[in-house]
């Protein structure tokens, strides 16, 4: 199947999970680079494209990890089509984003190894899925419920899990919410 089919049925899929896209940009589509992936903005045209790493072309569970991931992000993307300004992105978006990644990989049995592979080499990606898990086993439609009070999950903050009625420990709120490096 071809890459920009599967990503729409990721779209349709991440939608229904976490809310709509909202944004000012216009997805065009994937492409693949030499570099790590990544939402490529293109500010003149206000277009953006999901972009992949080269490598994942021959490599399934690869290419499906990564199209998840970044299909989260085209849902709230972390720059202004307006200013050109990025945000700062939080745990909870990268935790989400791997969360996703972590349900497109099911369908090759790969979620242990691809965990197992986060916990070891990619601590920062495993502690923010560990912290979004913790969020959605408390309550499985907390983004959505999040993002209908503020739909860019990086501007989110403590008083919108309350507004969302979403009952968790400050301490997770707080961490969700933080910078992720």
């Amino acid at each position: 199947m071809d890459v920009n089919e599967i990503a729409k049925q990721y779209i349709s899929i991440a939608e229904e999970q976490f809310g709509s896209m909202c944004s000012d940009w216009n997805y065009k589509g994937v492409e693949f680079n030499d570099q790590g992936p990544h939402i490529r903005y293109y500010p003149d045209e206000k277009n953006l494209t999901i972009s992949l790493n080269e490598n994942v072309r021959g490599n399934e569970v690869g290419l499906h990890f990564q199209l998840a991931h970044e299909v989260c992000h085209l849902l709230y993307p972390t720059r202004c089509a307006v200013t050109s300004g990025f945000e700062k992105t939080t745990v909870l978006n990268e935790g989400i984003s791997t969360y996703f990644s972590i349900y497109a990989v099911q369908q090759f049995g790969q979620e242990a190894d691809v965990i197992q592979n986060l916990k070891e080499h990619n601590s920062n990606y495993y502690n923010a899925l560990a912290q979004t898990c913790e969020l959605l086993q408390k309550d499985d439609k907390a983004i959505i419920k999040l993002r209908s009070i503020q739909p860019m999950l990086n501007k989110i903050t403590v008083s919108d899990f309350e507004l969302a009625g979403i009952d968790i420990p400050e301490p997770l709120k707080l961490s969700l919410l933080d910078t992720f490096s």
